[in-house]
């Protein structure tokens, strides 16, 4: 993980979605090598190729992530139908396949989760592109739609039960991915500003030598820094094999606050020359925007955040 660090902050740097391709691409095969059966690793191969898209659809408008999924699928001789809908699914207008989650279980039973790997061209998938973003364009957000639609017993990813562990197993590592993109993209931000605040003159200066600007500059130099600090901790744990969890959260909350920060402080430096689309700014302060709710929200990381200092002994 150590080693891909670089890579996702220079992806994070240009334009959304080539960072989302990046950071999706190298998280979406993990589930599928370490739960799939032999068909749906062989995936694997063809993902790393370009041949194969595959998406991880588990956010839902009604329901929210994770165990409050409203999507049901329900047994039905050898196979299974799938009820509810997903939304903001990236890349779903070109994936081949999408990892979906669905209950397979009461609320409050143990494992209610299940994951399913299923094919784009699924009788009764509705795939809806229709849905616009304020940044990341060209990321192709969709909403999916699916009433009793039928999938085989082979299309389940792992264990029936086994949804919460998989979807878990993707959102930490993705968790790593995103706080590092945050950082790239805060990178760029920074060089951004520092590059307009020697262009700009004002009475016959550079604001780039006004205090006010440079006390901007170093607060945004700080903070991207801290970021990447806290990423490559948690980057270390994950690598050795030990649990990652709340490191990983600790380090997308902070990300979380700090792409806004710095996003907003490099708007400033701009003027209002930041606020036209002919400003790089303008561009990377939207696609910015998107994380405050990718792989869960600041208030869902401050949960895991305090759970994991509760449990600690003193």
């Amino acid at each position: 993980m150590r080693e891909l660090l670089p890579y996702l902050e220079i992806a994070a740097r240009g334009l959304g979605s080539g960072r989302m391709l990046v950071h999706l691409t190298n998280g979406v095969w993990r589930p599928l090598a370490r739960y799939g059966n032999a068909v749906q690793r062989a995936l694997v191969a063809g993902m790393a190729s370009g041949e194969s898209v595959v998406a991880f659809a588990l956010t839902e408008l009604t329901g929210g992530t994770g165990l409050d999924t409203k999507s049901r699928a329900v047994r039905d001789g050898d196979g299974w139908l799938l009820t509810g809908e997903k939304h903001l699914i990236t890349f779903a207008d070109r994936a081949d396949y999408f990892i979906l989650i669905a209950a397979t279980g009461e609320p409050g039973t143990p494992d209610p989760l299940t994951a399913f790997l299923v094919p784009r061209h699924t009788p009764g998938f509705e795939i809806d592109a229709s849905q616009t973003t304020m940044g990341l364009h060209g990321t192709g957000h969709a909403w999916l739609r699916y009433r009793d639609m039928r999938v085989a017993d082979e299309h389940v990813l792992g264990e029936v039960g086994q949804g919460q562990e998989i979807g878990l197993s993707f959102l930490d590592y993705s968790r790593i991915s995103l706080s590092t993109c945050m950082v790239g993209m805060s990178e760029q931000a920074l060089v951004e500003a520092v590059r307009f605040a020697k262009q700009r003159t004002t009475f016959g200066r550079p604001i780039a030598d006004r205090q006010a600007i440079q006390g901007h500059i170093a607060m945004m130099g700080a903070d991207v820094d801290a970021g990447r600090g806290l990423v490559r901790r948690a980057a270390s744990l994950l690598d050795v094999g030990e649990p990652f969890t709340a490191q990983a959260a600790i380090a997308k909350l902070f990300c979380l606050n700090m792409v806004g920060r710095v996003t907003d402080l490099s708007l400033r430096v701009h003027g209002g020359f930041g606020y036209t689309t002919d400003a790089p700014i303008e561009r990377i302060y939207r696609d910015a925007r998107g994380f405050w709710f990718e792989e869960g929200t600041q208030e869902i990381q401050q949960l895991v955040v305090a759970r994991a200092e509760l449990a600690r002994e003193e």
